[in-house]
């Protein structure tokens, strides 16, 4: 079985599915976004760009996807679960207010 099949059916535990796909993953797709936006990069309006966001916005879907199945099948203490699903809650109402004010 694939690691994309594992994570989409919450199979990769918790703790990796949050800290290192969600987490370490996530910051690497998204640094080079934050840095172009920060230095004016004629690059921003490429449709190389588009893609680079295109292809964040649909991994955070998906490990989002993930993490909150993962928590679901986890079976430790129950407030890890309950924290994995409010941070899932909380970067994504994050994210619609940061889409909301550009």
């Amino acid at each position: 079985m694939g690691i994309v099949t594992a994570l989409s059916r919450g199979q990769v535990p918790l703790a990796r599915t949050a800290w290192f796909y969600g987490g370490v993953l996530l910051v690497a797709l998204v640094s080079p976004v934050v840095v172009l936006t920060a230095v004016q990069s004629p690059f921003l309006r490429s449709p190389l760009m588009l893609l680079l966001c295109v292809t964040v916005l649909v991994y955070a879907a998906f490990i989002a996807v993930a993490i909150w199945r993962s928590a679901n099948n986890y079976g430790g203490w129950v407030a890890w679960r309950a924290l994995a699903k409010g941070s899932v809650v909380v970067v994504f109402m994050q994210t619609a207010v940061n889409l909301a004010g550009s």
